[in-house]
């Protein structure tokens, strides 16, 4: 029987399943962020994404591998991120020298393209869409890409590395390695007290803030697009022929191993190029800077197909990438002299 503050009658169903919800709340934050980028400097933006890698993502991380019970099993998604580093090199190289034939920008993109930043573009739709428990095995998976950005990519672009006491008090190691410390003393999450409640809301408030700095953040015009655009196409073709050789286990796990792949190149390593160029290295900053500009909005789309299941197969999707950075290519190549994109070429 209806009352004066509610009704007995059930609730209608929905009209769109949770997943486009999601999808549909994801993009509505990043609208709201590219609304509110007049109201931002770039400093500030700067700091948006900074409170994210030194604050939400590592509550994330460290409240993922707090659950997560320590086995030998395990030990295969550090391995698998081992063997993407390698992938990555060997595509990146690939492509940089079929787009460049100078040597400085050869390098620029064959380091750049050779990143990737799965804290920042793909653990969150693995928390939302896979489940928070998978977040833990995914940390584990992006710790050799943390290792290659901060020990060997200033290595190979001629900068020092940070000193073993900076290394092991930046935050994202922290909650990695306290995290695995918890886990490992099979200690109880809830008898963290306040240190895990806090850590807990820190982690809920990293998915809007992560989208609303995405629609601040994106390009709609800049000096490469096509260029860009192509290489990162070429990119995700190794991506995915990795995905589809090295993918293992369950639904859940496999569909983890492919939002992973499928992260963005890492701001990260425009920084760590931009030291090299400050160093006195040959570089081309501004490229490194277009193509982690491109990549976001590139890497929100696929993963939010891959979500929605509206990805082809991955026997498909490296033929797709090839075909599309084969003709952003030849278009480049058809004409010499139209403007920013195709001078980046010649």
């Amino acid at each position: 029987m209806a009352s004066f503050f509610g009704s007995s009658a059930p609730p209608p169903p929905p009209t769109t399943s949770p997943g486009v919800e999601k999808a549909l709340a994801f993009l509505i934050l990043a609208m709201i962020g590219r609304l509110l980028k007049p109201r931002f400097s770039a400093p500030q933006l700067a700091g948006v994404q900074r409170l994210i890698m030194d604050a939400t993502l590592p509550c994330t991380i460290f409240k993922a591998l707090c659950a997560v019970s320590l086995d030998v099993e395990l030990l295969r998604w550090p391995l698998l991120g081992i063997a993407f580093v390698a992938v990555q090199l060997a595509a990146a190289s690939v492509a940089s020298k079929l787009f460049f034939p100078d040597a400085i920008r050869q390098q620029t993109a064959l380091y750049q393209l050779a990143t990737a930043a799965p804290g920042l573009s793909a653990f969150v739709f693995i928390k939302e869409f896979v489940g928070a428990e998978y977040a833990g095995p995914a940390a584990l998976y992006d710790l050799p890409y943390k290792l290659y950005l901060v020990l060997v990519l200033p290595f190979l672009l001629g900068v020092p590395a940070p000193s073993a006491t900076k290394l092991v008090t930046d935050p994202l190691n922290l909650s990695i390695l306290g995290g695995l410390v918890v886990a490992a003393t099979k200690t109880p999450y809830a008898s963290l007290g306040a240190i895990g409640r806090a850590a807990s809301l820190l982690a809920s408030a990293q998915t809007p803030i992560l989208f609303v700095l995405i629609g601040a953040k994106v390009k709609l015009s800049g000096a490469t697009p096509l260029v860009c655009l192509s290489l990162l196409m070429l990119r995700h073709a190794a991506c995915y022929a990795y995905v589809a050789l090295f993918a293992f286990g369950s639904d859940n796990e496999r569909m983890t191993l492919l939002l992973l792949a499928q992260a963005a190149v890492s701001v990260v390593g425009w920084g760590q190029i931009a030291r090299a160029k400050e160093a006195g290295g040959h570089y081309d900053v501004d490229l490194a800077f277009d193509v982690v500009g491109y990549s976001m909005p590139l890497t929100m789309a696929l993963q939010t197909a891959a979500c929605l299941g509206m990805l082809p197969s991955l026997t498909v999707m490296p033929l797709i990438c090839l075909a599309c950075g084969g003709v952003g290519w030849f278009l480049l190549r058809r004409r010499p002299g139209s403007g920013d994109s195709i001078a980046k070429m010649a």
